[in-house]
């Protein structure tokens, strides 16, 4: 959901604050929400769910090069993590397609602190590495694309998200449905970082 575009580009211009764009990856897809600020009360843009796998290839790459040998496991999750780039690249870029040119001024990704071993053998040895080592891929996959388009790329952590309650349900009334936890770790990525943007100290 988003404003209509005449509504947007009619508005948007008179915005007090930054636009930043907050994005939560998931296993193959992404859901992204645009606020403009103030942080304090942050106005809802719009949303879009972007796929990050294109056809063809696997969304759970780990899994599938569980059975392959190394250098053709390692091309496979290469193949995987250029394509989500690309994808996550192509969505950003049609989620910002209303604003005028500059209106955005960052991308704010949720990440996880996570460790998995460097070689793609090592994480194939554990289901439970598998899992993260994917997650890694599609948020490192989000913030290369977004520096790909030219926006600065904020990863913020899971535990850092600010609550702000009062701000979400508001903008869970102005997005309408669906507002789920993604729709709403986005939004407070992007509020973490509106308040960065307002106060670079």
């Amino acid at each position: 959901m988003s404003l209509p575009a005449s509504r947007l580009l009619a508005t948007v211009g008179g915005v007090a604050g930054a636009i930043v764009t907050g994005v939560v990856a998931r296993t193959g897809s992404a859901v992204a929400v645009v606020l403009s600020g103030p942080a304090g009360r942050p106005r809802f843009w719009a949303r879009k769910e972007i796929e990050l796998i294109p056809a063809g290839l696997p969304v759970q790459p780990y899994h599938a090069a569980a059975g392959l040998d190394p250098a053709a496991a390692g091309q496979l999750i290469g193949q995987v993590a250029h394509g989500a780039e690309q994808a996550a690249a192509a969505g950003l870029r049609a989620l910002a397609g209303p604003f005028p040119a500059g209106a955005i001024c960052a991308v704010a990704v949720v990440v996880k602190a996570v460790s998995v071993p460097d070689r793609v053998q090592d994480v194939l040895r554990s289901h439970a590495w598998m899992h993260a080592a994917e997650g890694m891929l599609y948020r490192q996959a989000i913030l290369a694309a977004a520096q790909e388009c030219g926006w600065p790329a904020h990863a913020v952590e899971l535990p850092l998200l600010p609550t702000a309650e009062h701000a979400l349900a508001a903008l869970g009334q102005a997005a309408g449905r669906p507002w789920r936890r993604a729709e709403k770790d986005a939004a407070r990525a992007a509020i973490t970082v509106l308040a960065q943007t307002a106060d670079p100290s």
